[in-house]
């Protein structure tokens, strides 16, 4: 279907199944500062704009501003501390990128998470899969679903934005594919569903890894 083959994958509730933890250092943070704590089916809802938007979705709408960010760098030390026991790939994703890999295949992560964060699992998970572009949330560009980030890869790439596939589980990730002049692919198995996929105009919707595969014959 396309001839340059090229794919950016987000990473949490598409390549990683991150929820669980995300939930269990959210409500650690949010006890310490005795606030109410969430259900893990809330955290669906919460994640996918990055970690401010994370805090700001889980946290009262009226605490000061001081407290917010306290909260916001007490969960980063949390999240970093290594709590993350539950997090693991998705059903066939390993095997899916070693494909990909194995057919000289370009890819990319581009996530919301925190740069730092986002390297630190893509070295743990997928070390051994040659992702030629990997970035998370960096100060110095807009986040997604602003398409800055997206067609830089696709410039780093050198190829174009038409013939990249953009993989994610979320309206900014559909969003981002859309803002870039990407192919947009929601994957069913993420945190969000497909309803919000197909409302904000994703291209395909894949129920597997393999699906992708297919897009790209």
């Amino acid at each position: 279907m396309i001839n340059e083959k090229a794919v950016i994958f987000d990473m949490d509730g598409t390549l990683l199944n991150s929820l669980k933890d995300i939930a269990i250092c959210s409500n650690i943070v949010l006890d310490e500062f005795n606030l109410p704590v969430h259900q893990l089916e809330d955290y669906k809802n919460f994640v996918g704009g990055g970690i401010q938007v994370l805090i700001e979705n889980c946290t009262p709408k009226d605490i000061s501003e001081e407290l917010f960010f306290k909260i916001l760098e007490r969960f980063k030390e949390v999240y970093e501390m290594g709590v993350q026991n539950e997090t693991k790939p998705y059903e066939g994703i390993y095997d899916l990128l070693k494909q990909l890999h194995e057919k000289e295949i370009k890819m990319g992560i581009l996530s919301n998470k925190i740069h730092e964060f986002t390297v630190k699992y893509y070295e743990k998970f997928f070390h051994d899969i040659n992702m030629q572009e990997v970035h998370g949330q960096k100060k110095n560009i807009p986040k997604k679903p602003d398409p800055t980030a997206a067609k830089l890869i696709a410039k780093n790439f050198d190829i174009s934005c038409d013939n990249i596939l953009f993989v994610g589980d979320s309206d900014v990730d559909i969003k981002t594919a859309k803002n870039a002049g990407m192919i947009a692919v929601g994957v069913s198995w993420g945190f969000r569903g497909t309803k919000e996929l197909i409302e904000n105009g994703a291209d395909y919707i894949v129920k597997t890894p393999q699906d992708i595969l297919k897009l790209l014959e």
